[in-house]
């Protein structure tokens, strides 16, 4: 009976430490084992996309932001008041210089007029007949100089009156183009209200300023070329005519006026204008895309793709690029390049989509197709 439960225990024994050495391969060596493999298994490459970087000529600019301004622009007022009885032009329409804009109301000065006249006439009538009198000795000489002097003071009467009709024509000054009209026919016009803008806008100013430090690269003549919000992608080249008289004391900035050609009156004044101005002979520098490039506090760096010294044996498979971190100096940005003034020189390899999976020391292969996969995916406002 004891030989019996002996050989029980040692079945239950034998039984239990086969049930942990399996539970223990199971649960805890096993899956320690394929992480192991799995840690110590050299990852797959990453796929970027990468182009070498180049040199480029570009032409020196000083970069400035402006406001559009006509070449001549006035509010168009009456010097007297009236009621408006014509109005010869419609909103936005361009006009000629002499152009009759509005007329007012001259009813009271030409009746002032026709009697004044009337007055002339019999003035002239009694100062002929006291003439003839004079030559008789009938009348005194002092007679005729008063009717003289009436004849003077009805005359320049008569041209303050016909002045006052001639202000109430008012006329284009200059060629231009009128803006939204602010009065109707049969409203009154108070002296000095406005009716209306008028602007010369072929040519058109663009005023700028640009710092203290570029002021010296500015002179008359320099070619400069103008963007607007409203025609991107499309460019404006012109010309600078003048510069302001002093710096400014709070911004250090200096106010440079151009000339921009407007023929098809595209441009109006009060536009913002991004304004590039050309300064100097053109320089080769190095570019890479502005995507290649990574901007932190700690300095701005590309990662640079270099062909790997074990390459894979399949026949067919793509070349595999060391990748490497560098920090480079970098200059102006034109047309979605960069310019990079230090830590890269021409024919380098720059990663130009897919940085956030990859860093110093990762394995990659290039396929330029999925920057264009990446711009597809993402939403353009």
């Amino acid at each position: 009976m004891i030989r019996r439960i002996l050989y029980l225990l040692l079945v239950t024994v034998l039984l239990g430490g086969l049930g942990g050495a399996i539970a223990f391969y199971a649960f805890d060596f096993k899956p320690k084992m394929i992480a192991g493999i799995i840690m110590n298994s050299p990852r797959p490459p990453e796929t970027v996309s990468a182009e070498p970087a180049r040199t480029d000529s570009w032409q020196p600019q000083i970069a400035g932001i402006g406001t559009l301004t006509a070449f001549q622009g006035i509010d168009v007022t009456p010097q007297v008041g009236g009621i408006v009885k014509e109005l010869n032009f419609e909103s936005g329409q361009d006009v000629s210089k002499g152009t009759l804009l509005v007329k007012l109301d001259t009813a009271t000065e030409e009746a002032d007029i026709r009697s004044i006249q009337a007055e002339q006439a019999n003035n002239d009538k009694e100062l002929k007949r006291r003439e003839a009198l004079a030559d008789k000795g009938i009348v005194a000489r002092t007679e005729l100089d008063t009717l003289k002097t009436r004849e003077r003071v009805l005359q320049a009467t008569l041209d303050r009156r016909r002045a006052e009709v001639a202000q109430k024509f008012i006329y284009a000054p200059w060629d231009g183009r009128v803006g939204i009209k602010d009065i109707a026919l049969g409203s009154y016009l108070a002296p000095g209200q406005k009716i209306v803008w008028l602007q010369k806008i072929d040519p058109i100013f663009v005023d700028f300023t640009v710092t203290e430090a570029d002021y010296g690269r500015i002179s008359m003549g320099q070619k400069i070329t103008a963007s607007f919000n409203a025609y991107p992608g499309e460019s404006f080249a012109g010309k600078i005519v003048t510069t302001d008289a002093r710096v400014s004391d709070s911004s250090r900035m200096i106010t440079v006026r151009a000339e921009i050609a407007n023929a098809d009156k595209k441009l109006v004044p009060g536009m913002y204008a991004n304004v590039l101005v050309d300064s100097g002979e053109p320089q080769q520098v190095v570019t890479v895309p502005q995507t290649a490039v990574t901007f932190s506090l700690y300095g701005d760096n590309v990662l640079v793709a270099a062909l790997a010294k074990e390459q894979p044996k399949e026949e067919g498979a793509a070349p595999v690029y060391d990748i490497e971190r560098r920090f480079v100096k970098t200059g102006s940005v034109r047309d979605g390049r960069i310019s990079i003034e230090n830590g890269l020189k021409p024919g380098d390899q720059v990663v130009t989509a897919g940085q956030n999976k990859i860093d110093q020391g990762s394995k990659v292969v290039i396929d330029n197709s999925i920057a264009m996969k990446l711009q597809d995916t993402s939403t353009i406002q």
